[in-house]
């Protein structure tokens, strides 16, 4: 099975047997020595950097806009999810945002110590008059306020 590591799973001592995957976004955000130490284990061992190609950036960029988690997602969670779109894989991530955006693309995703999220359509809401706002506007067209708050959809 392939594994596509997220950040949080360097921080940990945590077991899985298959191969590794992770990006160059990651391997950037590893600051403190533990993480870094499991990193060059996880590399000893075969875990292997790459980056996930245009299209699975593409669509990964587009579910997570659909999804309403673009604006809680990083840089590094977009390429991760897109590297598993790109290599058939698992996500391994604790990280509700990145777990939801795979149940929109129907991704596999094992979490490592929290529970599994929920799948969920998020949408922005106006603080002041409380519309509706489009997700690439961040300030209401109609009253003017800011800051927006997420709020999910009911279903």
């Amino acid at each position: 099975m392939k594994f596509i590591l997220d950040s949080s799973y360097f921080f940990g001592n945590y077991n899985l047997s298959g191969e590794f995957f992770t990006t160059p976004e990651v391997v950037d955000e590893l600051k403190d020595a533990v993480s870094k130490m499991r990193y060059e284990v996880l590399v000893s061992n075969g875990l292997c950097v790459t980056e996930p190609s245009p299209e699975a950036l593409s669509k990964t960029t587009e579910a997570a806009l659909k999804s309403g988690d673009a604006r809680v997602l990083s840089d590094t969670d977009i390429s991760v999810i897109a590297l598993a779109v790109s290599l058939e894989g698992t996500v391994v991530s604790d990280d509700f945002a990145v777990q939801n955006v795979c149940r929109h693309l129907k991704q596999p995703f094992q979490s490592i110590v929290q529970k599994r999220a929920k799948k969920k359509v998020w949408k922005k809401i106006c603080s002041g008059c409380g519309r509706e706002i489009p997700e690439n506007e961040d300030v209401c067209s109609v009253c003017g306020s800011e800051p927006l708050k997420r709020k999910t959809e009911r279903r």
